[in-house]
């Protein structure tokens, strides 16, 4: 079983690298940039408490007594959102008591000594796993790795006074000083800062032998439990970033107006037509008519060029269709919904010229929409409406 064991998360760590790498480059969403980036390097110290043959106490008991200091760093290497590779180096010292036997006699047990493992482990970001990959202040993770290591210990009957060492010889068969070791983790990252965070981590690594304590009775393997806190420090990182919130003002940024080389927009106001009633618009005979195009000159002004409208509303929502809006101020010309900088704005009509959409404006305010005023549509996107662009 042992050996079937180490077969497969051989296995698994020899396969993994590759269908890692195509997650990353499938996914757009950040990690693979070449062997530099993506790196996180990890400090830990801790306590560590034995189970095993010497060994009868639970967690909380073993806290008086039965823990012993601990320590080991590590690095490891992003390969997508989800999955990374590492590798590290842990020692610590060993304490435990026993007090009763497998069968139920009494014997009274102490094991003192060291330990230390270095081994490589697969690192799952289970909150991108499950939930999406995306920026979070705390996310949970799990490791499972593989690796080798060695021990120092000693066992003393206390009833007898009779020492065991690590490499002694028991019933004619010398115990053994190393071997395989299966580290298991579940942890969870507290980010600081893009490049530091802390974790908080418990580590059972499963040894595959029953050597540790220099004992058999009951216990196939033994198993050491880490209680870590770490700090890391994260190298040329390339997590995905939180997304922003759109901008509600109605004014573009200021380094996105630089970026497209275009003058900022005036600030726009933004009416909301959920308010009371406006003033009650004239008779049907004098509400303002469809300009003269067109729809094919229509559609034409829409898809390309610079075309001048009439807007009548702006809301940082919305509205349920552009129907709902025409009936409900009466105009009868075309209306286009435009969403642009977190904004959307209602315009009516498609004109050539300045003057022809200035009067229209003024129809537009003669029937009660007080609010009409001219813009400008360059390619389907509002510009500033320059003096240049007036005449």
């Amino acid at each position: 079983m042992p050996r079937l064991t180490l077969f497969l998360l051989l296995c698994l760590f020899l396969t993994m690298p590759g269908l890692v790498v195509a997650q990353s480059l499938s996914g757009n969403q950040t990690a693979s940039g070449g062997f530099q980036r993506d790196w996180q390097f990890n400090y830990n110290l801790g306590f560590t408490q034995f189970y095993g043959d010497a060994s009868n106490n639970g967690y909380f008991t073993k806290l008086s007594g039965e823990s012993s200091f601990g320590t080991g760093f590590l690095a490891r290497k992003f390969l997508s959102p989800v999955f990374g590779l590492g590798g590290g180096f842990y020692y610590t010292g060993v304490k435990s008591h026993k007090v009763k036997g497998a069968t139920g006699n009494v014997v009274d047990f102490n094991l003192t000594g060291s330990y230390y493992d270095f081994g490589v482990h697969l690192y799952t970001d289970l909150s991108n796993l499950f939930f999406g990959n995306t920026y979070r202040k705390v996310n949970v993770y799990a490791t499972l790795g593989l690796g080798y290591t060695g021990w120092n210990t000693s066992l003393k009957d206390n009833l007898s006074g009779l020492v065991v060492n690590s490499g002694d010889a028991v019933n004619g068969i010398t115990t053994k000083k190393s071997g395989a070791v299966i580290p298991f983790g579940l942890g969870m990252n507290l980010h600081l800062s893009d490049n530091w965070s802390l974790n908080f981590e418990g580590n059972l690594r499963t040894v595959m032998n029953d050597d540790v304590d220099t004992w058999a009775d009951g216990f196939k393997y033994d198993q050491l439990f880490y209680t870590q806190i770490g700090i890391s420090y994260y190298l040329n990182r390339g997590r995905v970033k939180k997304p922003k919130a759109p901008n509600r003002t109605g004014e573009r940024p200021q380094d996105c107006n630089q970026s497209l080389n275009r003058p900022p927009l005036e600030p726009i106001p933004v009416y909301d037509y959920h308010k009371p009633e406006p003033t009650p618009m004239k008779p049907a005979e004098n509400r303002p008519v469809s300009p003269k195009y067109t729809e094919q000159q229509t559609t034409a002004y829409a898809q390309t060029g610079t075309v001048y409208r009439v807007q009548v509303l702006a809301k940082s929502q919305p509205l349920p269709s552009v129907a709902y809006l025409k009936n409900k101020l009466g105009i009868t010309a075309e209306v286009f919904e435009n969403f642009q900088d977190g904004v959307y704005r209602y315009s009516a009509g498609t004109f050539a010229t300045y003057r022809e959409a200035l009067a229209y404006s003024q129809q537009l305010k003669q029937a009660g929409i007080h609010d009409a005023f001219v813009v400008v549509y360059q390619n389907n996107r509002r510009v500033k409406l320059t003096e240049n662009l007036k005449n």
